[in-house]
Formats: structure tokens, C-alpha cells, sequence
């Protein structure tokens, strides 16, 4: 939490740039220790968050983010200069770990923590034809016509096709299923390989590959973690709220034909439309909940991204005023997307069985401004880089009838979503 006492009134300096500027070329050539950047191309939406102005920490128990936003209230922005649009004032950027777990974290999570939001000193934001710059009163301004070296470096290519862990996972998670302890569970794995890469030189494919998911990068000095998700937590923007369900999968093919076979497959099967089914209810029930006036329903259809295809259904609503983003993270993380039904008996198993820390993985990350509007998506699709290796994180939706050689192609199918961003694959 933050270690405000009391209110405390920051000014913020803010004007409209004429002259054209990359956010990504910014965030590279920071010399910050702490940064974030945040890019979602179909969106026209992309920015660079460079170094820390203030800090509201997560405390590691039920009620963080409940926590975070009493920590938040402590804070009054003042902006100076030009008025520009909400994204551009006193934004926060950030995330939070997949448990609230008190734990003591894997090494390389240890500086991530249990979640946090940052006001950064300087905010640079480019979306529909606009770009705005926003830092605290005396910061220190970098080039704005910064370039960055594009060379990927390189990754050592291993097999990602065989875990026989993760297949003795997932038949453990089935028993449990099959004895009606749980309804869904899901399982993850990671992958780790040496590698010296260029983390700018990867967001620039991943944007580039991905354009309709949210490419991430939150680093704290040489730790950076970073991806392309296509999933939405939540969007809370005035009165109006968008999520949407995404659960289900087939790989994609080049040929159209057999593309349009597995899309088929993929919306005919009972498995997949099952899982499918169990998210839109959860996601439905939590947001009613959470005091959100549902639309009528929409109906399913099939988000396709460059290797593989989700089933997807959109799911919106309005709130009332004054209704917090982070209240709604609350009541959708974990979704069963990423942890299971029962939710609670879910995330118990996965905290016992798994023999990894999930840390950032499939948990929210995002921004927000401090009126509590913003956007939050799931941090999948991911990985964790340092100097020396690169971390990959993928997982899948256990249910009853699943078969866990089935998953643990899934599970590598995604991994090929990032490695494929890295020249690593056919």
C-alpha cells in the first residue's frame, strides 16, 4: 500500500504534441528503472509510462485491490497547461499477481510482488491522430524523437511439445473433476529458455502479429514482462462497462479451407462449448453482482488471432456513477478462464498442485485513471525476460471429458503465439 498518510496534491503538466512520436522508441530508450508500455493497434491506442512518481502497493491477502483503492483516495491531481482527454491525465499502470496468496515469490517475481499501480513521471499517450504528453511538475524530459535498435537478438530453440508433468497435471486435475470436487480447473505450464533479447525489438512483432490484442511490457530494471493478450478483463469508461468470455480453442491453418474445418470443430464441439459456457455464466453472475445492468446476450462467434481461435462472445453492461474498475477486477479475477469453477475450490488445487508461481500470469494488468475508469486485460500470451532467459507461460481449460495429451498441444499451440513472434517457428 502506499505510504501516504495523508492527502497529498500533485501538480501534472500536460500539453498536445504536434510533432510525431513513437511510444514504444520512448519507453526503449528510457533510462528508467521502472517502466510500462501498453500498445492495442486496432484500438489506435498506445502509450509509454516512464519512471515512478508514486507507488500504491497491493497488500498480499483478500481485499487487495479494495486496498489499493483506499490507497488511491489519498492522492489529488492537479493538471496545468492544455485540457486533453481523460487517458491523458493522471493515469495509473500497472498490475496484480494471479493469488492473493501470502507467499514467498519465485526469484524472478520477487520485485513484481503481489501488484501495484504506479503514477509514472512521465506519460506519453498516441491514439486517433492525437499524442499527449503528461508529467509531474520538474521532471527530467526525454528525446522525444527517440529510435530504438530493432535487432531481436536471439533464443535458443527447444522442444515445448513434451511435459510429463504437465500430462500427469492434468490427469490429476480430471480425477478431481470426475469425483465432482471441481467443474473446471485450469492447468499451466512454463517454459524457460536461454536467450539475449531486445525487449523492444519483440513488442514491435508482437504489435505488429497481434494487432487486436493488448501488447505489454511492465519492467522493473532488467525483470520485464511482457505479451500480447487477447483477452479483456474488464473496460470501464463513464457509465459503461465491456468484458467478454474467451474459452475454447483450435489451432489455426493456412489453408482456408481446413482453417474454416477447425473453426467448425471448434464452435460444433460439446467440450469446448461447455467450457465456453461455464466463463459466460460465471462472468454474467459476477458482473450482475457487482451491481451491472447486463445487455441482451450476444452470441458466440470466434475471435481468430494469427496461430490459433478462440470462441468469444461479447459481454457489456452500464453501471452507476461513481461504479470503480477496480471494484469490478475484484469481482472477476480469477475468472474461470483461468482458474476454474468453484472459483475458490479452483485456486486452492492450482496453489497446491502446481509446482510453479504463476506471479503475473493470466492476473490482471492495465491502467486506469484515479476516477476509476480504465481497462484491465488478462495477462496471457505472456512471458518473463531477463538478461539471460526467456520465460514462457501457457495454460488450459480442464473439464470433464478433456484429454490431456489434447491440452498439452494447446498449451503449445499458445506458446507458438510467442515464439512465433520470434522467428522460432514454421
Amino acid at each position: 500500500m502506499s505510504t501516504l498518510a495523508e492527502t497529498e496534491t500533485l501538480t501534472l503538466v500536460q500539453r498536445r504534441l504536434s510533432e510525431s512520436v513513437d511510444p514504444l522508441a520512448l519507453w526503449a530508450t528510457s533510462k528508467h528503472f521502472q517502466k510500462a508500455y501498453w500498445a492495442v493497434p486496432d484500438e489506435d491506442f498506445e502509450f509509454a509510462a516512464l519512471g515512478v512518481a508514486r507507488t500504491f502497493r497491493a497488500e498480499e491477502r483478500q481485499g487487495r485491490f479494495a486496498s489499493v483503492r483506499e490507497a488511491l483516495s489519498t492522492l489529488n491531481i492537479r493538471i496545468i497547461g492544455e485540457p486533453g482527454p481523460e487517458f491523458s491525465s493522471g493515469v495509473l499502470v500497472g498490475g496484480f499477481a494471479f493469488s492473493d496468496r501470502e507467499i514467498e515469490r519465485h526469484p524472478d517475481w520477487a520485485v513484481f510482488g503481489g501488484g501495484e499501480l504506479v503514477l509514472p513521471e512521465v506519460f506519453v499517450v498516441r491514439s486517433k491522430g492525437s499524442t499527449w504528453l503528461t508529467h509531474v511538475e520538474g521532471a527530467d524530459l526525454p528525446s522525444l524523437t527517440s529510435s530504438f535498435d530493432n535487432n531481436l537478438g536471439w533464443v535458443e530453440k527447444v522442444d515445448h511439445h513434451e511435459d510429463t508433468h504437465y500430462l500427469d497435471l492434468v490427469s490429476r486435475a480430471l480425477s478431481q473433476i470426475n469425483d465432482h470436487k471441481m467443474t473446471k480447473v485450469v492447468t499451466a505450464r512454463s517454459l524457460s529458455v536461454p536467450a539475449q533479447l531486445n525487449p523492444a525489438a519483440v513488442l514491435e512483432r508482437l504489435k505488429r502479429r497481434h494487432p487486436s490484442c493488448a501488447t505489454f511490457a511492465l519492467a522493473h530494471g532488467t525483470q520485464i514482462f511482457l505479451g500480447a493478450t487477447p483477452e479483456q478483463l474488464v473496460s470501464a469508461r463513464l457509465n459503461r462497462v465491456e468484458t467478454a468470455a474467451l474459452a475454447g480453442s483450435r489451432p489455426r491453418h493456412e489453408h482456408p479451407g481446413a482453417d474454416a474445418q477447425l473453426r467448425a470443430e471448434l464452435l460444433s464441439s460439446p467440450k469446448e462449448r461447455n467450457e465456453h459456457d461455464i466463463v459466460v455464466s460465471d462472468i454474467t453472475e459476477a458482473l450482475t453482482a457487482a451491481g451491472v445492468a447486463l445487455d441482451p446476450p450476444s452470441p458466440t462467434g470466434v475471435m481468430k488471432l494469427r496461430r490459433i481461435q478462440h470462441l468469444h462472445t461479447p459481454i457489456g453492461g452500464t453501471v452507476a456513477h461513481g461504479t470503480h474498475i477496480l471494484d469490478l477486477v475484484a469481482a472477476l479475477h480469477p475468472t474461470p478462464a483461468v482458474a476454474g469453477l468453484p472459483r475458490q475450490s479452483a485456486q486452492d488445487w492450482i496453489d497446491q498442485n502446481e509446482s510453479m508461481d504463476r506471479g503475473w500470469y493470466a492476473a490482471p494488468v492495465g491502467w486506469m485513471t484515479l476516477e476509476g475508469h480504465g481497462e484491465f486485460r488478462v495477462a496471457l500470451r505472456s512471458a518473463l525476460l531477463d538478461n539471460q532467459s526467456l520465460t514462457l507461460f501457457a495454460g488450459g481449460g480442464i473439464v470433464e471429458g478433456a484429454e490431456p495429451e489434447h491440452e498439452l498441444a494447446e498449451t503449445a499451440t499458445k506458446f507458438e503465439a510467442l515464439l512465433g513472434a520470434l522467428d522460432l517457428t514454421p
